[in-house]
């Protein structure tokens, strides 16, 4: 099955470890703790794809493994979108809900697409897009912890601003 998210969390990967560089003036130990989880969650997203990129397709026929590491990538970004989000990262917040949003319904999508004695191409479809935009948020959340506004964010925000 080619709708397998295998790539999509090793490219998100490399740029989570660099939360650990972040660093600010002073100590607040709000965000401190703030960095904490998010390094927690990045860890668990590490052991998450190390886990789906050892799946062998040949003995998943059924999709059970590759099933329970989403499952355990949807627990996890739902943890995370309930952090409490300093105030100097106001702009996480909604990203990180409209991430894990989005991830549930992958998830639930892949769950379907498994569970079906017939490979439906729409729902793998799907499932992939919902995938995808949950990586993209979660890739903004990482930008935006380091000190990066993405471009895209930037071009939302001045189309809403022309609406009003």
């Amino acid at each position: 099955m080619n709708a397998r998210p295998y790539s999509a969390v090793i490219k998100i990967l490399s740029s989570f470890m660099m939360l650990a560089c972040l660093t600010g003036c002073g100590r607040d130990a709000a965000l401190d703790e703030y960095r904490e989880q998010m390094d927690a969650y990045y860890d668990q997203l590490s052991v998450i794809d190390a886990g789906i990129n050892s799946i062998d397709p040949a003995t998943d026929m059924d999709g059970s493994q590759l099933l329970g590491f989403l499952d355990e990538l949807d627990a996890a970004t739902m943890e995370m979108a309930g952090l409490e989000v300093p105030s100097q990262f106001a702009s996480v917040e909604s990203l990180a809900d409209e991430a894990s949003e989005n991830m549930t319904q992958a998830v639930a999508l892949y769950h379907q697409l498994y569970e079906t004695d017939e490979y439906n191409e729409d729902l793998a479809a799907g499932a992939y897009e919902y995938y995808e935009r949950a990586n993209l948020r979660i890739r903004y959340v990482t930008d935006i912890l380091h000190g990066d506004i993405p471009e895209e964010l930037m071009v939302e925000e001045e189309e809403e601003a022309n609406e009003q």
